[in-house]
């Protein structure tokens, strides 16, 4: 969401898709779903609360991607203001790391089909 004092810091396009993930986090592992990715990061709803600043890598799980592991960084972290914390999940700004060439081409062929 915008606002007066946000500056954009992006540098990569970013396009909405509801991607089922699976990460492996410090806390074990973890199902979510990608809400908006770009070649340089992604926004991630899920149910457990990670920290700003872990590590831990995810697969996508569309198209040919299963198996695919990439690395990633958490960068910020939306909590619900819900009182009910189980009715909204948690959602986490995350950057991908360590990208290999193919991982590059698919997330830039992703948001381009999706622009």
């Amino acid at each position: 969401m915008s606002s007066p004092n946000f500056t954009q810091r992006r540098k990569d396009p970013r396009v909405d898709v509801e991607w089922p993930v699976t990460m492996m986090t410090p806390e074990g592992e973890m199902e979510g779903t990608i809400e908006n990715i770009s070649a340089g990061g992604a926004y991630i709803r899920c149910g457990t609360l990670l920290s700003k600043n872990d590590l831990f890598i995810l697969a996508i799980l569309v198209q040919d991607r299963e198996g695919s592991w990439l690395a990633a960084e958490v960068v910020w972290i939306d909590i619900p203001l819900s009182p009910d914390e189980e009715a909204i999940p948690i959602g986490m700004g995350i950057r991908f790391t360590n990208l290999k060439e193919e991982d590059l081409h698919f997330l830039a062929e992703a948001v381009a089909k999706h622009s």
